[in-house]
């Protein structure tokens, strides 16, 4: 039987120190039938030099060179001209396991689910990935039970990449939101909650790199609260399609809002921080009471209690002592 074909698709932005490891990596994937989409969100790099390079010598890869729009931006448009029977992303500064898209795929093809999931690692530059394996896991969940899991961040979290779709999910019309920071929280349980089931198994097959010049770790800008309004609107536009699981939508956007509020300056002076201030206010009780959250989320909640500006306060010694 023939392997169906499988797009991969790669955003790619002033990446070009990291791009080459990141493209070689997918090359080298033990499933071949691949289309590889290098998406040049007009990089002021020769990062569109480089994809070109490898077009060259692959003919796998196809490049699509466009005017900057972002990352949701580079990933919509390779999903509207994308081949593929199923679909998998990979950020262009990290690099993945030569099983990656085979470990993803072979998950759903055994349970025919629409959806499955595999472990990540993060590594720092100058630094190789570990290549150990924890002792195999592989479950199954209906879409419900892994929408909930993956807003409690049980066992997988909402990013776009170490995870497979099935090309249907994307034929109902959602994109990831054009414009928006953190576009995988949105979006990823609106796919899963097109899907029958989810499956997930715990094999480390994706290599995250932590980097200094990433989006987390520059200074505050407004456009990162300007997003987060966006988002906590639009998950909660969606109140009674998560209601069952709404615990698991609290803990997530109660850690979301906190987050948010804890990266700005102690006196940031746009009002509208206020919305997520209320909100962490409304939903800090619930969280810290759910023996389900996560230590840290029930950690951020009751720390909350004592005044953002104290709560940054520990952030900051937590992450002194961690750096030691």
């Amino acid at each position: 039987m023939k392997q169906p074909l499988i797009s991969v698709i790669v955003p790619v932005y002033k990446v070009e120190p990291y791009l080459r490891k990141c493209v070689d990596s997918i090359l080298a994937q033990t499933y071949t039938h691949l289309e590889i989409f290098l998406v040049d969100d007009g990089s002021p790099d020769n990062c569109g030099k480089i994809c070109d390079e490898y077009a060259q010598k692959d003919s796998r890869i196809r490049v699509i060179h466009k005017k900057n729009g972002g990352l949701s931006d580079a990933r919509n448009v390779a999903v509207d001209v994308a081949g593929g029977e199923w679909f998998i992303f990979v950020d262009s500064d990290d690099c993945v396991s030569p099983d990656y898209v085979e470990t993803l795929y072979r998950l759903v093809e055994r349970h025919q689910c629409k959806a499955g999931v595999a472990w990540l690692r993060t590594f720092h530059e100058g630094e190789e990935p570990e290549t150990s394996q924890p002792a195999y896991l592989e479950k199954v969940f209906d879409k419900m039970e892994g929408v909930e899991k993956m807003f409690y961040q049980e066992l997988f979290d909402t990013s776009a990449w170490c995870k497979i779709y099935h090309r249907s999910l994307f034929q109902t019309g959602i994109r990831y939101p054009v414009g928006l920071l953190y576009e995988d929280l949105p979006t990823t349980y609106l796919l899963f909650l097109q899907s029958d089931r989810i499956a997930f198994c715990n094999r480390t097959v994706y290599n995250y790199l932590l980097r200094a010049n990433s989006i987390e770790g520059q200074p505050f800008k407004p456009h990162k609260l300007e997003s987060a309004l966006k988002i906590l609107d639009m998950i909660q536009s969606h109140a009674d399609e998560l209601k069952p699981i709404g615990k698991a939508v609290r803990c997530r956007l109660l850690s979301f809002c906190l987050h948010i509020l804890l990266e700005m300056p102690a006196d940031y002076p746009d009002k509208r921080k206020q919305t997520l201030i209320d909100y962490v206010k409304a939903s800090r009780w619930k969280v810290l009471t759910d023996r389900r959250a996560r230590k840290k989320a029930r950690l951020g909640a009751l720390i909350s209690y004592l005044g953002l500006d104290t709560a940054r306060k520990i952030l900051n010694q937590v992450k002194e002592r961690n750096k030691k």
